[in-house]
């Protein structure tokens, strides 16, 4: 019995000594990684920003190789160019318009694919091919689809006798822009599928059951279990998407280059335009650190909104 007493007392001293042991080499693991997360946080994240904010206080052309001083003076002509404020307007309607599209088709979609049903693997696979190519290679898969005067689209509408004649999908302000907006839908909202579906995937079956058994609606089913439980993944999705929606340029690059009449230049296609045409440097940094400044807002809302919500209930 003695002996039996002095092992367990001695197994207790062990376990309480080797908890501060591993907690010790832990906190040793932590330090290890720092210097790399430094160096990635400085070189790729640190110094990009505050040099492009340093440039937009400078006026810099590279034709020239020329810089002056102007402390707020990019910011301040920004705000009385023209181009620039459209480019603000069109970027911000393209953006909410294909949110809201990509939001209310993604979460249709991921409601159906997750559901039990024959042939339901390979519907996912299928959906999330988009996501998969390269947005450029859409842009130009689009300007095929909607090229003037012998574009697909039209041969398909006019042999269907919806229309008689070609439509001039790119030459038209308006229709140039719905053109936009169906190749970024059409790429993007496989993305929304995905976080919807992992997030309807983790709401439990009885859930459901219970509302089954108060004779609840598909409807009611939906506002009062489904959209509450899926808030968290649906917010955060519509916040990355519409933070890169502000920075919507490739699809625009590679279909109409802005055009018809600046119709469809975002602002970072704007920015692209004059840094790297007119190569004023420092009114492209202004322009860019001004994108930055409202992305960032949006998301601490949200993200203030999200968290702030939980951490008061919990």
């Amino acid at each position: 019995m003695e002996a039996e007493k002095s092992g367990l007392a001695y197994s207790a001293v062990t376990q309480e000594t080797a908890v501060p042991t591993r907690k010790k080499k832990k906190s040793k693991g932590y330090l290890l990684i720092w210097p790399a997360f430094a160096f990635v946080l400085f070189f790729l994240i640190i110094y990009p920003f505050g040099y492009n904010v340093y440039q937009s206080f400078f006026e810099y052309s590279m034709l020239t190789d020329t810089s002056r001083f102007v402390g707020f003076g990019n910011y301040i002509g920004l705000f009385t160019k023209i181009d620039y404020l459209r480019s603000l307007w069109t970027g911000g309607l393209i953006a909410v318009v294909s949110l809201a599209i990509e939001t209310v088709l993604g979460l249709a979609i991921a409601i159906v694919l997750n559901q039990k049903f024959k042939g339901r693997v390979v519907a996912r696979i299928l959906l999330i091919l988009p996501l998969g190519t390269i947005p450029v290679i859409n842009g130009y898969m689009f300007n095929v689809l909607f090229f003037p005067n012998a574009s697909v689209v039209d041969h398909i509408l006019n042999f269907l006798g919806l229309v008689h004649g070609p439509i001039p999908w790119l030459q038209d302000p308006t229709l140039a822009r719905i053109v936009i907006i169906l190749l970024d839908v059409w790429q993007w909202t496989s993305f929304m599928i995905i976080i919807l579906l992992a997030g309807l995937s983790a709401i439990p079956e009885s859930s459901y059951e219970l509302a089954r058994l108060d004779n609840m609606s598909k409807w009611t089913t939906f506002w009062r279990i489904t959209l509450p439980k899926i808030k968290f993944p649906l917010a955060l999705a519509m916040l990355i998407r519409g933070m890169d929606l502000l920075k919507f340029f490739d699809g625009v690059f590679a279909l109409t280059k802005g055009g018809p009449q600046s119709a469809t230049e975002t602002v970072s296609f704007y920015i692209f335009r004059t840094g790297f045409r007119t190569f004023n440097i420092g009114f492209a940094s202004a322009a860019s650190v001004i994108v930055w400044a409202i992305i960032w807002v949006a998301a601490f809302i949200v993200i203030t909104k999200m968290f702030g919500t939980s951490e008061a209930k919990a």
